[in-house]
């Protein structure tokens, strides 16, 4: 046994309480607060925020849609109760997840637990508004959802260049101030997809508690040039945006550690180099082990589908083993074999649903990415086969919706036709029967 899990070991044994450095990230590293049985903490200000926190995004479904309003609420209570009972006390939701029902599944839940024994973060719908006296009556509206009467962190949805007229339009940093001053906000904040330039913009502009930023090693930088479709715009080289806010002493809450689930379902080489190089983790606990090592960041929130997912990231930040030089190195290693693949920049947010078409656009950008990590080409034309006709690539009419939402800011009717092409090319190569 190492030197240092044997003090961690130890301190866990007697059921003590210590402060550990995160090693190999120099002097001025986090320090997590461990506790026997519990996620191990950092601070925010003055409070103590568990390094795991439950991102209720994709929460269980009954009926299988990872983004329908029927929530399973039974196994969605399990997950809650065993993360309480771990420390697992920090929810983010918001007004658009699972159909609007999110926040209302999430204020029935924790209203059987103190309120003092949890924090509660949402996000303002601003760009859904058309007026300031909607953003003020869509908060009231959450706070009766949540059954609160006040929310830890609060955040402006998604400031990007399509929302930043109706933010400033609407005084939406003004709103948030008013909530702190009357107690009803603790935090205020914003989350945030798009360049550094705008984000450096924003940051300066108000004085923010914190913000919620994709961050992932995948897209930490950029190891080659992006394709013909790419916006110039879109969220690559992500350090760069966790640099402006470390520069803006704004604190970094980051999204998207396992990048949609992309960096649990690796394969081929960079499957190989994480087994060889980094046995003692699975892929989702070295993701999500590479994102608290980041020393601006006070959580990491996990958008978590199953109790076995809770279960399995909860053991990773019980028995936390901070991030180390060599294992950065791997980490690089992994993200330069997975970016030459070639896939498409998607997360699976589903933000794109409402296709007026209806075509499945996440399911096929999922099913062409694995395609272009393994290769398979007939599991890839079965998977899209398997869709209903007008869910299919082809359908687009181009009406520029997908676009308009898409967090990533991907050109989606573009890389529709390309996916459209590529299953068009695959099957003409098959093989004469």
């Amino acid at each position: 046994m190492k030197r240092r899990e044997f003090i961690v070991n130890s301190l866990l044994t007697i059921g003590g309480a210590a402060v550990l450095n995160s090693c190999g990230l120099g002097n001025n590293a986090p320090k997590e607060i461990i506790k026997a049985g519990q996620v191990v903490t950092r601070k925010f200000k003055d409070l103590d925020i568990p390094l795991l926190s439950f991102g209720c995004m994709r929460l269980p479904t009954t009926d299988g849609d990872p983004r329908s309003a029927n929530i399973d609420m039974p196994h969605f209570e399990k997950m809650t109760d065993h993360a309480m009972r771990h420390g697992v006390n920090y929810f983010d939701t918001a007004w658009f997840y699972h159909g609007g029902e999110s926040e209302n599944a999430v204020g029935k839940v924790l209203s059987n637990y103190k309120r003092d024994s949890f924090f509660l973060a949402t996000k303002s719908p601003f760009r859904a508004m058309d007026s300031k006296e909607e953003v003020v009556e869509a908060f009231e509206e959450q706070l009766r959802k949540c059954r609160v009467d006040y929310f830890d962190f609060y955040m402006a949805h998604n400031i990007s260049v399509t929302t930043i007229d109706k933010f400033r339009a609407f005084d939406v940093y003004e709103l948030f101030t008013e909530f702190k001053k009357a107690g009803k906000v603790r935090n205020i904040g914003f989350s945030y997809h798009g360049d550094s330039e705008l984000l450096e913009e924003i940051a300066n502009a108000h004085s923010w508690d914190f913000c919620q930023i994709q961050l992932n090693y995948l897209d930490w930088k950029e190891f080659y040039e992006p394709g013909p479709n790419a916006d110039p715009r879109a969220p690559r080289n992500v350090h760069k945006n966790y640099e402006v806010l470390t520069k803006a002493n704004i604190p970094v809450l980051p999204m998207s550690p396992l990048r949609g689930g992309a960096l649990t379902k690796l394969t081929g080489s960079a499957k190989a180099v994480l087994e060889d190089e980094a046995p003692n983790d699975t892929q989702a606990s070295f993701a999500l082990r590479w994102v608290a090592g980041r020393e601006n960041n006070f959580t990491v929130l996990s958008g978590m589908s199953t109790l076995q997912q809770m279960e399995e990231n909860v053991e990773t930040f019980i028995n936390y083993r901070p991030f180390t030089e060599e294992e950065e190195k791997i980490a690089e290693k992994v993200a330069m074999i997975v970016q030459k693949h070639g896939e498409i920049n998607c997360t699976t947010c589903n933000y794109c649903a409402d296709c007026p078409t209806g075509i499945a656009i996440a399911f096929i950008f999922d099913a062409y990415n694995d395609y272009k990590a393994t290769g398979e080409a007939e599991a890839f034309i079965k998977k899209y086969d398997s869709l209903k006709e007008r869910e299919k690539a082809d359908k687009c009419i181009k009406c520029g919706f997908c676009k308009e939402h898409c967090p990533q800011l991907l050109d989606i009717p573009t890389l529709l036709v390309m996916v459209d092409e590529t299953v068009k090319d695959l099957k003409s190569k098959r093989p004469a029967v």
